[in-house]
């Protein structure tokens, strides 16, 4: 065979493997530590031939970097051989103040390598690192001959510049970025300087644990009662509340604060029901509250905190952490699952609390059914799906199959939630079928829990349930000491994660940074030091400008009540910054064009000081979705009743409003909606259900990368 064609068959390592060696043997350094190395390392598909030298330099720097803390590799410069080398450098402002920069120093690629390769890259980072780094004199020189005109400059301190040149300092020779690096610097020492200011008027400002002085002034104690569902933990504390001569109930759903004051009632202990929406009062001592409605200003005996695990929910989280932090409760009962328990160790820590910490079991069992029929479900079964259009679909999907069939999503108003609920109860449904909100606040009479689907859309994306939320879900089957539940799929795909959730052991991660969200107090504080009258700048100056020391809380502001601030600041500017901070936290979805317009119609009437009255034309055509607007208006009608009753006035036109869309939703929601021809359908390349009238053959996801 002819050498050509044995150099025809050579592979790509081997020709690159070959240049190495040749460039190593042409620099006499083949006999070296650093050769052998360079020889070993990972050849890719994409190292050419002709960048052999370059490699080996950059490998020979990035040796050099590794022994020399700081010291960073550059860039190659083939046109003159010169490996370019970024070290650590410090220009000089004043006695007590340094700016940390990169200084560029190109070195020869001959004698550099060579160095390295003789002497070792411990001794050439060590010489490199005495070496002046050049262009540091002439910087410090201009900075100290014209200063930047920044407001911020005089007040720089080394805290505000590590912010701002953190993680990488700057090249020395990037004038731009340098100068930008010190207008940043500059803005912390601004934003420090006022927040010290405000802190030294307001202790809370800064230290969120400080906004609740009654609290900080008591000795806590705090039971902790944590296990999975169904193991009595709600029981113990509402128990222990009951005993109380006073306290209060923390839920996350007006449904479980009602549950609750019911329970409450039945143990002797009359209770009032305080939610955003409504008030009944029925005791001066006991109350049963969604955990919005924290009241930190009343001492009590005991506080029950139920779902502690919700602190770390995206959207309500802050409401957690609050009442955690500042109810002024002797005795705080807190419960959830096992991965609460770093989450509580940590803000008892924090607060000073004492802490009892008790692990319960489930008092029943929890098995795996296994993949079963969607065409024969048993009767007393949930069947889960993650959105109202499945749910519906479902109804009339299982309605044809002769099965009574009650429904429970989250968009339904808590009546029409509770009345599916009793219709399942009392025998007039066979099953019912739910999104994940049947996971909080409803305790059925349920042998197992069926997931049509494990996927849920969470506001961004279509993502997997996580282990804690399917059994969140699956813990509803199988309630009562001893009962037997079950869980099961109609599908192996989705079989193998629910087997898999039920198998495998519980983590308890360590808890991230918690949300801490804006007080009036924090709202009042910027308005006034810097002069804001718009409530947006307000809250996004506590969003990005505030920092809680710590390392324990963020400052949190979500996005949806950044969006109601600014209708608030274009449709009653006038109201006092206080007020217009109620008013963007009213709980309202303005991504709905009629909620945006009515709640604009009601701010402007508000600011007019005119009596604000409930929109005498709305959707009349009594179908589902229709109706479901309705109630919900009529909630945040009702909430901003609260907060405003000398003009929001119209309570009975919109009592009676709720009470009939009430009942027309119940109504349909009785009807047999059986519709031939639905069936299971799912994507026929990844598995995932889709809606059973979808006449599409994949999912949206497989569609977008090109499956069909």
């Amino acid at each position: 065979m002819s050498p050509s064609s044995d150099r025809d068959q050579w592979t790509h390592e081997e020709v690159v493997t070959g240049a190495r060696q040749a460039l190593l043997d042409e620099l006499d350094l083949a006999a070296t530590e650093l050769a052998r190395a360079f020889l070993a390392s990972p050849i890719g598909p994409r190292v050419r031939v002709g960048g052999v030298r370059s490699g080996l330099a950059r490998f020979a720097a990035e040796n050099v970097a590794a022994a020399a803390p700081g010291l960073h590799v550059g860039t190659f410069l083939e046109a003159s051989d010169e490996l370019v080398l970024q070290l650590p450098a410090r220009l000089q402002i004043r006695a007590t103040l340094t700016l940390p920069v990169l200084a560029e120093l190109p070195l020869k690629f001959t004698p550099f390598v060579t160095d390295v390769a003789l002497r070792g890259p411990a001794a050439v980072a060590a010489d490199l690192l005495r070496r002046e780094p050049p262009g540091t004199r002439e910087a410090e020189r201009r900075l100290r001959a014209a200063p930047p005109g920044h407001e911020g400059w005089p007040l720089l301190e080394p805290a505000d510049v590590d912010r701002a040149f953190a993680p990488l300092p700057p090249l020395l020779s990037d004038r731009r970025d340098l100068h930008q690096r010190i207008r940043l610097a500059c803005a912390h020492a601004v934003d420090r300087t006022l927040l010290d200011r405000l802190a030294r008027r307001n202790p809370g400002f800064v230290d969120y644990l400080q906004c609740f002085p009654l609290a900080r002034s008591l000795k806590r104690k705090v039971v902790a009662w944590l296990g999975p569902t169904n193991s009595g933990k709600t029981h113990r504390a509402v128990q222990a509340l009951a005993a109380a001569e006073s306290g209060m109930y923390l839920g996350p759903l007006r449904l479980l604060a009602l549950e609750q004051r019911d329970r409450l009632a039945e143990l002797g202990t009359p209770c009032s029901l305080i939610t955003g929406e409504e008030r009944i009062h029925q005791s001066d001592t006991h109350s049963a509250r969604t955990v919005e409605m924290t009241d930190f200003s009343r001492p009590c005996a005991v506080c029950v905190i139920d779902e502690m695990q919700l602190t770390f929910d995206r959207d309500r989280g802050w409401a957690w952490v609050a009442a955690y932090c500042g109810v002024p409760a002797a005795t705080i009962v807190v419960t959830g699952p096992a991965s609460a328990e770093p989450v509580i160790r940590r803000l008892a820590a924090l607060c000073g609390d004492t802490l009892e910490l008790h692990r319960v079991e489930r008092q029943g069992s929890l098995g795996y059914e296994g993949v079963l029929d969607w065409r024969r479900v048993p009767p007393r079964s949930a069947v889960i799906g993650f959105s109202r259009a499945m749910v519906l679909e479902l109804k009339a999907m299982f309605e044809s199959r002769g099965l009574r069939v009650a429904v429970i999503y989250g968009s339904l108003s808590p009546e029409v939630r509770r009345n599916e609920a009793r219709r399942f109860r009392e025998g007039e449904a066979d099953i019912v079928c739910a999104t994940d909100a049947i996971g909080l606040g409803l305790n059925l009479p349920l042998d197992r829990v069926i997931f049509f689907e494990t996927d849920k859309f969470d506001g961004e994306v279509v993502r997997a349930l996580t282990d804690g939320e399917l059994l969140q879900i699956a813990g509803r089957a199988g309630r009562g000491p001893g009962a037997q539940g079950w869980v099961a799929a109609f599908s192996a795909r989705d079989g193998r994660r629910v087997e898999s959730a039920l198998a495998r052991a519980q983590t308890t991660p360590e808890p991230d940074l918690l949300p801490a969200a804006p007080t009036p107090m924090h709202v009042r504080a910027i308005a006034d030091h810097l002069g804001l009258d718009r409530l947006v700048p307000i809250l996004e100056f506590f969003r990005t400008r505030l920092k809680f020391p710590a390392g324990t809380f963020f400052p949190d502001v979500q996005d949806d009540v950044l969006t109601a601030a600014a209708l608030v600041d274009t449709h009653a500017p006038a109201l006092p910054v206080e007020q217009r901070y109620a008013l963007a936290c009213t709980p309202i979805d303005l991504d709905e064009h009629l909620f945006r317009t009515v709640f604009g119609e009601w701010l402007e009437l508000l600011a007019a000081g005119k009596p604000v009255v409930f929109p005498r034309r709305i959707d009349s055509s009594g179908g589902l979705e229709s109706l479901e607007e309705t109630l919900k208006l009529t909630t945040i009608y009702r909430w901003l009743a609260l907060k405003f009753p000398a003009s929001f006035t119209d309570l009975v036109r919109v009592e009676e409003l709720r009470r009939a869309a009430t009942e027309q939703t119940q109504a349909i929601l009785r009807r047999n909606w059986g519709k031939q021809g639905l069936a299971r359908r799912e994507c026929h390349h990844c598995g995932r259900a889709l809606l059973p009238s979808s006449p599409h053959r994949t999912c949206r996801d497989c569609h977008t990368e090109g499956w069909s």
